[in-house]
């Protein structure tokens, strides 16, 4: 569709960067308890104190800002709604590393779905399927008829890359990138602090493609998540590794079957590569107590891999997804929430049709 662009949102991700983003120096170094509640009254709220609403000013405001100076046709929110989806039934430990979400956050998950429903823009959350399973199913839905971009904190969303689908990354470090890769960011017209990712960019950057994403992660794993990857492999000789053979499957039918001339050939070209520590002996481990090895490779690969057809998504069109915001309806979510500078800012007759 000529001049039409579909934004999916990882809800959870920018709510969550908007919060931390935003909160006072106080709350950002407290431990316990009794610093957060110190820290509290300092935190962005109503004047009576009913919201707490620091993430959802700053969701809105970066919602604002993409709404005039991309101008996305459609729109969509995806959130988390629990860890407890199916890929904690194939690894209990999945994101087992993570807190609690502190209760001034999550009532402000609650907040910004309620006002979002409230003006009309599209939101999609599931028990079984996490944000990611929600972008990763719509933009290999539509991406054959508009141009699809993924607005999100999350590097997993790389492996959506496509020649109709670009991620917008939020990071600190994109003008950095930019220069990086020799981008003029006078040439793009992409959100503030945001690093648009193309299967260019990406190559450019790590010298993979985007479904090799997966395998890296099979490989390195990703702490944040709590995915395991391989015990010892890290980035500096998983993406060699991937350069070579591709995928973890092409990796482990050479090292299944390989002789000593085959791994001492191997070893030699990885060190041609800069991997002076060999992980084959990492990657060859096996135990009967420990996940290592490539059973814990290819567990990793599962857990890594977005979901890209969720069966609920079938049924709905292109013209579903079309933003139509309810400006009166807007302009009270602002005063009720006591958000006077977007009131006062706001150009909604020429930023939201």
């Amino acid at each position: 569709m000529e001049n039409s662009k579909l934004l999916l949102i990882d809800g959870s991700s920018v709510l969550s960067s908007s919060f931390y983003g935003t909160v006072p120096y106080e709350y950002k170094k407290a431990k316990s308890e009794e610093e957060y509640q110190k820290a509290l009254p300092k935190l962005m709220h109503t004047s009576d104190g009913t919201y707490y609403t620091n993430g959802v000013y700053t969701f809105f405001k970066i919602l604002l800002n993409i709404i005039e100076n991309q101008k996305p046709s459609h729109l969509v929110v995806a959130w988390d709604k629990t860890r407890n989806t199916f890929r904690r039934e194939l690894y209990p430990n999945y994101k087992a590393n993570r807190k609690a979400t502190r209760p001034e956050l999550q009532s402000q998950f609650g907040l910004m779905q309620k006002a979002l429903e409230y003006i009309g823009v599209k939101q999609f959350v599931y028990d079984k399927y996490e944000a990611d399973d929600i972008l990763g199913t719509l933009s290999k839905k539509f991406e054959t008829e508009v141009d699809t971009y993924i607005l999100t904190k999350d590097r997993d969303c790389l492996q959506l890359l496509s020649p109709k689908t670009k991620v917008w990354l939020i990071t600190s470090k994109a003008q950095d990138m930019y220069k990086e890769i020799g981008v003029d960011t006078k040439a793009l017209n992409v959100p503030n602090k945001v690093f648009e990712y193309t299967e260019e960019a990406l190559y450019k950057i790590t010298g993979l493609k985007p479904y090799q994403i997966i395998d890296l992660k099979a490989l390195e794993g990703d702490a944040s998540d709590n995915i395991p990857g391989v015990k010892g492999v890290g980035e500096k000789s998983a993406i060699p590794l991937i350069k070579k053979f591709d995928n973890i499957e092409n990796l482990y039918k050479f090292i299944n079957t390989m002789s000593k001339e085959d791994e001492d050939l191997l070893k030699s070209e990885l060190k041609t590569m800069g991997v002076n520590r060999s992980p084959i002996g990492n990657l060859t481990k096996t135990s009967s107590t420990e996940l290592v090895g490539e059973k814990a490779a290819i567990l990793s690969k599962q857990l890594a891999t977005i979901k890209t057809d969720i069966d609920d998504l079938d049924s709905l069109s292109l013209t579903d997804l079309s933003l139509a915001i309810n400006e009166p309806r807007m302009l009270k979510t602002f005063i009720k929430l006591e958000m006077n500078s977007l009131i006062n800012k706001e150009k909604l007759e020429k930023s939201v049709s």
